[in-house]
């Protein structure tokens, strides 16, 4: 395939990508309470204690003060980057704890940065914060950043290696990186590991726990399956290339601090029955103990990195 075929076919896949996340906050709005991991403060706590041996309170808190520790005196940063930002409230989060001065947010969802926009005028941030609707790549990498920040965004580039270089070439020589994502199967093509796990997890739960709060009368399924490529096509950006996003870490910041913070159980097997699973529940500490003895099943990871600050 030539370049210009190429090319067309990546902004066509990003235009379907982006018209999907257009309508993913009203998606949201009508799901059950609590039915995604990062709803549970619990898990939250858990996934941070992993991150920074503490289990503070708050989503990405974790990597946040693991971030504080690295990056000590560097702190303030001035002006950071974050491609495919959502609505940039992750973001915000490090503007208003003090990390960053500025943000440029992008993302292919005009809709998501409309809400962003939005959040931003609430949080009183917008002299701190340039959304941009479009493809981060398309603009010059050319050294300007202090920090490059990636959260569960950079599983939905369709060239991890690309997406890493660009990265690396964005910062100024000393400047930070920072990932919280998906590292897991390609277009969640989970292993049979996985997925055997999550049947046996699901399966020996009581059927009260499988409950659907919207539609009682068609409980969640008692094990997940390995879902097509045809039915992947919703998204054609989701873990488009995950698998090489460690790999490509390493080779592109080959002294990356990096962290595999689980998921198997905590995401995967309970992906909606979680609203079921109080937090403080014996059941629930069970289930993430559990998750700590699945790391050999590549799935959420954290890193840090550092541009060297010359050569």
């Amino acid at each position: 395939m030539g370049n210009e075929a190429a090319k067309s076919e990546r902004d066509e896949k990003s235009e379907r990508a982006g018209a999907f996340w257009d309508k993913w906050e009203t998606w949201k709005a009508a799901q059950p309470p609590r039915i995604r991991w990062n709803e549970s403060a619990e898990i939250v706590r858990h996934v941070n204690r992993r991150v920074c041996g503490r289990p503070v309170d708050g989503f990405n808190q974790g990597l946040i003060e693991r971030f504080r520790e690295m990056a000590g005196p560097d702190l303030p940063l001035a002006r950071a980057v974050s491609v495919g930002c959502g609505n940039g409230g992750k973001e915000m989060t490090l503007l208003q704890q003090g990390l960053v001065g500025h943000f440029d947010l992008y993302d292919v969802s005009k809709a998501s940065l409309d809400f962003g926009a939005e959040l931003a005028a609430q949080r009183k941030l917008v002299q701190r914060t340039t959304f941009i609707h479009g493809d981060a790549f398309a603009h010059p990498a050319d050294g300007r950043y202090d920090l490059v920040f990636w959260d569960n965004a950079l599983h939905h580039m369709f060239d991890a290696r690309a997406a890493l270089r660009w990265s690396f070439d964005a910062l100024r020589p000393g400047g930070w990186f920072v990932m919280n994502d998906f590292v897991g199967a390609d277009r969640f093509q989970f292993p049979w590991t996985a997925l055997a796990l999550v049947r046996a997890v699901r399966t020996l739960l009581p059927a009260r726990y499988r409950r659907n709060p919207a539609d009682p009368a068609n409980p969640y399924r008692p094990y997940v399956p390995r879902p097509t490529l045809a039915e992947m096509e919703y998204d054609p950006s989701e873990a488009a290339d995950s698998e090489a996003i460690i790999p490509a870490l390493r080779e592109t910041f080959p002294d990356a601090w990096i962290k595999s913070v689980g998921g198997t159980v905590y995401h995967l097997a309970l992906n909606d029955i979680l609203t079921n699973i109080p937090d403080g529940s014996p059941l629930l500490a069970r289930l993430l103990r559990l998750d700590d003895l699945t790391d050999f099943i590549p799935h959420f990871a954290v890193a840090i990195a550092r541009k060297p600050a010359s050569g």
